[in-house]
């Protein structure tokens, strides 16, 4: 996760399971926050790169020690949730 540090601190702040907001509204907060970030260029790098490197896994990105996003059955499912949650409503599905 410290590869892509702008991925993981949305993840942490708006998807937590914690939080308890529901996908669509943490999503539309996603969109916002990140929009209005002065890093939104580096989350699009860190995005780009992150879905590239077929190394990453995304089962580990969403559920981990610091926090938990999705509990997915495997890095296929893992991976398609990311993309939902991340990529489509930054670059479009």
């Amino acid at each position: 996760m410290d590869s892509y540090p702008n991925i993981s601190h949305m993840l942490r702040t708006v998807f937590n399971a914690e939080d308890g907001l529901s996908e669509d509204v943490a999503i539309r907060l996603y969109q916002s926050s990140s929009v209005n970030s002065k890093n939104h260029e580096e989350l699009k790098r860190e995005l780009q790169a992150a879905f590239t490197n077929p190394n990453v896994s995304w089962k580990k990105i969403l559920l981990n020690d610091d926090y938990e996003v999705f509990d997915a059955q495997n890095e296929e499912e893992a991976r398609e949730y990311a993309k939902r949650i991340l990529w489509n409503p930054i670059f479009g599905a």
